[in-house]
């Protein structure tokens, strides 16, 4: 049926990509994630290094100044995946800056296995990937915004 509820069946077209996750571009979500990651992952390690070494205190204004520069990072990686893709572009940020986020914390799970240290919460994981994903669709949504701006100019 139709969307009024009158008349035939309406088939989509044969060559439409089906609705859902399948339908991201990988090749942007990956290539701006792994970008991302290049500086994501020393910064993250030297946090980790500093704050167990004692040199900065977990929760004063220098972790904080850190996780500044990962979220800002998380922007500009959902603001490379939203410039790589051709639609859908919060989706494909989010990705983005969600695979950053697990490429960087993966690496810090296997440092803290193989000194032997305990690992923190996994819900505070979860709850890390999720803000860095939000941050991943605010750079995102900047670059749809460019793009208007742009198609406005022309």
């Amino acid at each position: 049926m139709t969307t009024n509820g009158h008349g035939p069946p309406v088939e989509p077209p044969a060559d439409a990509a089906p609705p859902g996750p399948t339908s991201l571009e990988w090749g942007a979500i990956w290539r701006p994630a792994v970008s991302i990651s290049v500086f994501l992952l020393p910064l993250g390690l030297l946090q980790q290094v500093w704050v167990d070494n004692g040199t900065i205190p977990r929760n004063g204004s220098a972790s904080l100044l850190f996780v500044a520069v990962f979220l800002f990072l998380a922007a500009v990686c959902g603001f490379g995946a939203a410039r790589l893709a051709t639609d859908r572009l919060l989706p494909h940020g989010a990705a983005a800056a969600g695979l950053a986020y697990c490429i960087v914390q993966g690496a810090g799970i296997v440092r803290r296995v193989i000194v032997g240290e305990d690992l923190i919460s996994p819900l505070s994981f979860a709850y890390l990937a999720l803000l860095m994903a939000t941050c991943g669709m605010l750079g995102a949504m900047l670059e749809r915004r460019a793009r208007r701006l742009e198609s406005l100019r022309s």
